[in-house]
């Protein structure tokens, strides 16, 4: 028997009127510092995916816009000013201390500020950890919205690394990375966790040390949607792969990848010893169409229509066309990822000089399109 929506009934109400999921031993921790802009669709988006206010926590690190006004707005939630300046890691961890969180709560949820998940996020999420008890950490999927050229690289990489590497790690158990924008954490193992930073990438670090400790399964909750803001002007777009791939060398060094002798070495040394050699090649290019010029010609036909037809599948699952439209450029970006993954590659691990500089992207205005459509915004968002 299926049950059709009443009239006025979103998706939520309709799914959880089958299957009833409790979601009052969940809350989320939102980092925030000047995000006047977006900080709002965050939070209404997560009470209208079916958290009470008092379930809120909005970490505000000395914000100097209207950070603290657009919050006021919200009758109910946590926000935790932060004295001083204290960064995302240790003002996560001073959340969880000053609140006591991990004791208050059975799973702890994080979400950027500039990111807002759908309405089923978190009753997915539960579901993902009731049906896997050994699970400590389950990741939902990211999708970056609409802008131009970038964002349709974005959205192609999210989708296309989703469906080719992520459901094949789910079931090897060795997944690298829970996005920071799309991860929940069972309560028990937060303690057992080291939040003093010391990377960029703060999502893999805490990744690592849960395989690295044994301390559960990371799983992979691909309906459980969290959308997010992506560069839209280039040189942010370097500034924060920058930022990713010096992390992802950091983390590497810090917790001895690919040395432990456990599944998630092999998968870390196949993934980066792979894209290290392939954008060495990237990067070899002129020399190579000097000597061979035919032959690369013929090879670089074949990667556009295979990437052509990779970007065509993606927009028609994600029912974004401009997915196709901006396919051409997409040869460009990659050579661009290639040339940072070596960049940063020489600078960390080579040279060790670690870059320590946190890069956040410049936001822009959400559109109309962005923001979740739910009656709870409205009750929520003034």
């Amino acid at each position: 028997m299926t049950l059709l929506p009443r009239p006025g009934m979103s998706r939520r109400d309709t799914i959880t009127s089958i299957s009833p999921v409790s979601l009052d031993g969940i809350c989320v921790v939102i980092p925030a510092f000047n995000e006047e802009q977006l900080v709002s669709r965050c939070v209404a988006s997560v009470l209208a995916a079916g958290l009470a206010p008092r379930q809120v926590f909005v970490i505000d690190d000395c914000s100097k816009d209207r950070t603290r006004e657009v919050l006021a707005a919200f009758d109910g939630i946590q926000v935790i000013e932060n004295p001083t300046r204290l960064g995302k890691v240790r003002g996560l961890q001073r959340a969880l201390d000053v609140y006591q969180l991990p004791e208050r709560f059975d799973f702890i949820a994080l979400l950027d500020a500039d990111s807002y998940v759908d309405e089923m996020y978190f009753d997915t999420i539960v579901r993902a950890f009731r049906a896997d008890p050994g699970a400590t950490l389950v990741c939902g999927s990211p999708r970056s919205e609409r802008r131009n050229w970038l964002t349709a690289y974005r959205a192609f990489d999210y989708d296309a690394s989703s469906w080719i590497y992520k459901d094949a790690q789910d079931a090897l158990s060795v997944i690298a990375v829970a996005p920071g924008c799309a991860s929940v954490y069972r309560s028990s193992v937060v303690r057992r966790l080291d939040w003093s930073g010391g990377t960029l990438v703060e999502d893999m670090d805490l990744t690592i040390q849960i395989h690295r400790g044994g301390l559960g399964r990371v799983r992979y909750a691909p309906e459980a949607i969290s959308h997010t803001q992506d560069p839209q002007r280039l040189r942010d777009y370097i500034g924060q792969i920058t930022r990713w791939y010096s992390g992802t060398w950091q983390v590497m060094r810090l917790r001895r990848l690919p040395r432990g002798r456990q599944r998630i070495d092999l998968e870390f040394g196949l993934l980066v010893g792979e894209s290290l050699a392939f954008s060495v090649l990237v990067m070899l290019l002129p020399l190579l169409f000097i000597l061979w010029p035919q032959a690369l010609l013929r090879c670089l036909v074949i990667d556009q229509v295979v990437t052509t037809a990779l970007a065509i599948a993606s927009a028609v699952r994600l029912r974004r066309a401009d997915l196709v439209l901006w396919c051409p450029t997409f040869v460009v970006i990659r050579a661009i990822n290639c040339f940072v993954w070596v960049r940063t590659f020489w600078t960390e691990v080579v040279r060790r000089r670690s870059l320590d500089v946190w890069y956040t992207p410049q936001r822009y205005e959400r559109r109309s399109g962005d923001r979740p459509t739910s009656q709870a915004r409205e009750a929520f968002c003034a």
